[in-house]
């Protein structure tokens, strides 16, 4: 499409998304990357995949570009594993069993924060590491989840879809073993990669006038003007979601009720045992 299309369709997905219209500057059409924009704006989670591989060389041109994110510091403090081996993947994704799309993505990765590498630098000049506090562990998070989005975007750039998965952290010590991971080494998530079976729609957000501040955080200071921001929102995604559901699967629920349910059961209470276990001092 040329470059009017575009901008129209992405004035389209943004009003999507945000369920308010994104002004665009003058002069949009002549801007460079309209297109990179255009699939940014229409991103969508699949977790149905072709039969069709994805080859290791392309995980590993993927990465590449990936882990040129940004860096804190120039620390790069980010690696990813790519589970080829078919006993060991089976037994990682045997660590989630309530997702079978695990298992269907012809690709599975880990992307993990590496904290081991710069304590290395001390440790072989005979220094005292000087910076053992919560921002230690808080630095290589930071920089592995760069990575893990910069990886989604070379993914989708050449025709792949992505899933990131969270809930490997609920078997994050478990995980650890069978990846062989060394002290101050961790995982932030995993992502499954496949040749995408169909598309998805675009799943809504918080409106922008919620979540884009300008000079200052705003004068929302007891939530009354977010609660109204998510009672709007909560509408829009009832209505996003009731087009979307099989015949018999019931009303939708909003946002705000699925995520309360969600989170009424702590998740993960264990994470900062696992987190100190592994050396970080989370001060």
């Amino acid at each position: 499409m040329d470059d009017a299309d575009t901008v129209g369709a992405l004035h389209r997905a943004l009003l999507e998304r945000f369920g308010e219209t994104v002004e665009a500057p003058a002069g949009l059409a002549g801007l460079a990357g309209l297109d990179e924009l255009l699939r940014m704006a229409t991103h969508a989670t699949h977790r149905a995949w072709t039969d069709r591989a994805v080859e290791p060389g392309l995980v590993r041109l993927l990465t590449g570009c990936a882990l040129g994110a940004p860096s804190k510091s120039y620390l790069q403090q980010a690696d990813v594993v790519d589970l080829r081996d078919p006993v060991l993947r089976r037994e990682v994704e045997a660590l989630v069993p309530s997702m079978p799309w695990i298992a269907d993505a012809p690709a599975l990765l880990v992307v993990c924060g590496n904290g081991r590498r710069f304590r290395r630098l001390f440790e072989r000049r005979g220094l005292p590491f000087t910076n053992e506090h919560l921002d230690g562990f808080f630095n290589p998070t930071v920089d592995a989840a760069l990575v893990m989005m910069n990886l989604i975007r070379a993914a989708e750039a050449v025709g792949l879809a992505c899933c990131p998965i969270s809930v490997l952290r609920d078997r994050a010590a478990r995980l650890a073993e069978l990846l062989c991971m060394p002290a101050h080494v961790f995982p932030i998530g995993g992502l499954c990669l496949g040749w995408p079976a169909g598309r998805r729609d675009v799943n809504p957000r918080l409106p922008l006038s919620a979540t884009l501040h300008v000079d200052r955080f705003g004068e929302d200071r007891d939530g009354t003007l977010d609660d109204a921001a998510i009672d709007a929102f909560d509408a829009r995604y009832v209505t996003a979601q009731s087009g979307r559901r099989p015949p018999g699967a019931g009303p939708s629920k909003s946002w705000s009720d699925e995520r309360a349910t969600q989170y009424a059961t702590a998740q993960r209470e264990d994470w900062g045992d696992f987190v100190r276990a592994q050396g970080f001092d989370t001060r």
